[in-house]
């Protein structure tokens, strides 16, 4: 039994490098099973299809997201790049997330879930530094519910993103940068002292006028 376990951890283990590495599309089993050092015929014990061994990495995959929400501006900035780092360790689910939620009925109730998750969160931390005096009121219904989906909708899409500006020749910031250039404007004056303080020393996010 511990045998057989070891095996499928490793066939995830070496499907996730391959996909992260060659995208999903390049990758077949036979690619997995050659890495994970065993037969084809023997991987597909574990996993008839390729979508089934992707459906097992999302599912078996660790969340680090912080549980609480933040209270202060540096607490946020930790938020923003946990979904930073979360992008750039799980390029092979970014990289193809429309792609995926058309051919895997089980990946898109896990799409769902976790956008209607991680959009809850992300309107809890905004309204937690609102209510700190860290970011002002809303000046027009709904704004604090647009920059949430602006958030959410850019890391579900960055990873590609960053790739056509690359292609274009040009620099892509990143995630964590455009996160904060969303929220800057939303600071208030106490705000604004505590991110130049503790935040605008790592990257220049502040307006010039």
């Amino acid at each position: 039994m511990e045998q057989k376990k070891g095996t499928k951890q490793k066939i995830l283990d070496k499907a996730r490098t391959l996909f992260n590495e060659l995208g999903y599309n390049s990758v077949s089993l036979r690619d997995i099973a050659k890495a994970a050092g065993i037969s084809e015929g023997n991987l597909t014990y574990y996993f008839q299809k390729k979508v089934n061994l992707m459906e097992e990495l999302l599912a078996s995959g660790e969340d680090t997201f912080p549980a609480a929400p933040p209270q202060t501006l540096e607490e946020l900035d930790a938020m923003f790049l946990d979904m930073q780092q979360t992008v750039q360790k799980n390029l092979y689910f970014f990289m193809h997330y429309t792609q995926l939620s058309q051919i895997s009925p089980k990946i898109s109730q896990m799409q769902r879930a976790r956008c209607r998750e991680m959009v809850e969160k992300l309107s809890f931390a905004l309204q937690s530094l609102q209510d700190a005096g860290l970011l002002r009121g809303e000046e027009f219904p709904a704004e604090y519910e647009n920059i949430v989906d602006t958030l959410y909708l850019s890391i579900l899409y960055w990873a590609p993103f960053a790739e056509l500006r690359k292609d274009a020749g040009a620099n892509c910031p990143e995630y964590r940068c455009h996160a904060w250039r969303c929220v800057y404007h939303l600071l208030t004056v106490r705000g604004r002292d505590a991110f130049v303080k503790s935040l605008n020393a790592d990257f220049q996010v502040i307006p010039k006028f």
